[in-house]
């Protein structure tokens, strides 16, 4: 019996994923504090180097880390600085960087580190290592990277003297590309595919991964509770859509059906009448509510970038949320052809297949074929950089744009739809 634990207990040593045993402790510990973040923490790829004092993160969620560093301090103060190299990924610093035009990573890099860890210390984590603290170059708390960025871009005359080496020396910890986007030495290539590669999270995963860390962190918070009022306010602008589903679905669907369907039901003989019983051999109908069938067509071609795939995704997250998780919605990938059909009740559930060329009109052919079960509505997410049909779908189109192509010349008749989504 002895012998069978302890090969047990080796078999999970060599199934460890690449963790070392501190590592290992600081997740569970950090998923404990923040099971919230749980989703984000074990989607991390550890890479074990020497190169770095403590830990680090890169643009393709691998986590850097010093294995004699996290041996030497506690399982609590490994689990603080692990929430704090996810958060980088989480709030997508590396992104805000380019969309705010920042040209010193160092400074970024400490205004970031500023915008978690006044959260960790107010939760009472313990960050070792004396990191960057707001309060520590006379900042207000509770600010974003953006403003403490400005802040530490004014002239070192008001830091001069010893108060300046301190805040040089506050500035020393770096973060890895995850945080700043700036490629470091010890960060490994982008996997290619060869043998000892170390694979990443693609950018459209990794926004999934968001947008799971958010519902949980809205699920367990509600109005108030446990979690920093910081991240709630992330999470709700994570998970909210840009389009406004519930009034455009309520419209379209209203002018394909002729009528609403919401709140008004119809017969059936699928199921039995709930007092049949009390009509004998008299077959009675029950009742049902008609819902809304809805089709949604992802481009997929290699013309749609990254954060248009992401926005992809976060429409349909919006869309099944706003339907209801008992409504499927029945999602295709298409870039030249159709790749992959399938119905979903979450986003979490969509895998994204293509990367050829650009034809749209085989979805819609293929939704307008569709003889069994055939949709009232179909959404399409598409850059608009392909040829439409001359003629309209004989169900509503809602045509989401994030892209600068043209959208189809029946985009804005009838029922139809077209929606621009301009990202940064």
């Amino acid at each position: 019996m002895l012998s069978r634990l302890t090969e047990l207990l080796r078999g999970l040593e060599r199934r460890n994923d690449g963790y070392s045993r501190a590592i290992q402790a600081a997740r569970v510990r950090a998923s404990y504090q923040r099971a919230y973040f749980a989703p984000a923490l074990f989607n991390l790829i550890p890479v074990r180097t020497d190169q770095i004092a403590s830990m680090a993160v890169d643009s393709h969620w691998r986590l850097y880390y010093n294995e004699e560093w996290a041996s030497a301090h506690t399982v609590e103060e490994n689990a603080a600085v692990l929430i704090h190299e996810v958060s980088h990924l989480l709030r997508e610093h590396e992104a805000r960087k380019q969309a705010a035009s920042v040209r010193n990573s160092r400074l970024w890099n400490t205004a970031t580190d500023c915008e978690i860890n006044d959260d960790l210390v107010a939760e009472g984590l313990p960050l070792p290592d004396d990191p960057p603290l707001p309060g520590r170059f006379g900042f207000e708390t509770g600010e974003n990277a953006e403003t403490y960025y400005r802040q530490l871009l004014k002239p070192s005359q008001s830091r001069e003297g010893t108060e300046n080496t301190e805040n040089e020396s506050a500035m020393a910890h770096d973060c890895g590309s995850g945080a700043h986007g700036e490629w470091r030495p010890w960060e490994l290539p982008a996997d290619d595919g060869r043998p000892g590669g170390v694979p990443g999270v693609d950018p459209v995963k990794a926004q999934l991964v968001r947008r799971e860390v958010a519902h949980r962190i809205l699920d367990r918070s509600g109005d108030a509770g446990d979690v920093p009022l910081g991240w709630r306010r992330w999470a709700k602008t994570v998970v909210t859509p840009k389009v406004d589903y519930m009034a455009t679905i309520r419209y379209a669907v209203r002018k394909a059906l002729r009528d609403s369907t919401l709140g008004r039901y119809d017969r059936t003989y699928r199921r039995p009448h709930r007092r049949q019983a009390g009509y004998g051999e008299f077959l009675m109908p029950s009742f049902h509510q008609p819902r809304p069938r809805p089709g949604f067509l992802i481009d997929t071609s290699s013309s749609m970038e990254d954060t248009q795939l992401a926005r992809a995704v976060a429409e349909l997250g919006g869309l099944t949320r706003q339907l209801g998780y008992s409504s499927e919605v029945l999602v295709a990938c298409c870039d030249v052809v159709v790749h992959d059909v399938r119905k979903v009740f979450t986003a979490a559930q969509l895998e994204l297949y293509g990367g050829g060329g650009t034809d749209i009109s085989a979805g819609l052919r293929w939704f307008t074929d569709r003889r069994s079960d055939p949709i009232d509505l179909l959404v399409v997410v598409s850059d608009c950089h392909t040829p439409w049909p001359p003629k309209a779908p004989p169900f509503p189109v809602i045509t989401i744009r994030v892209g600068d192509g043209a959208p189809p010349p029946w985009g804005e008749r009838g029922a139809n739809k077209v929606i621009t989504i301009e990202d940064r």
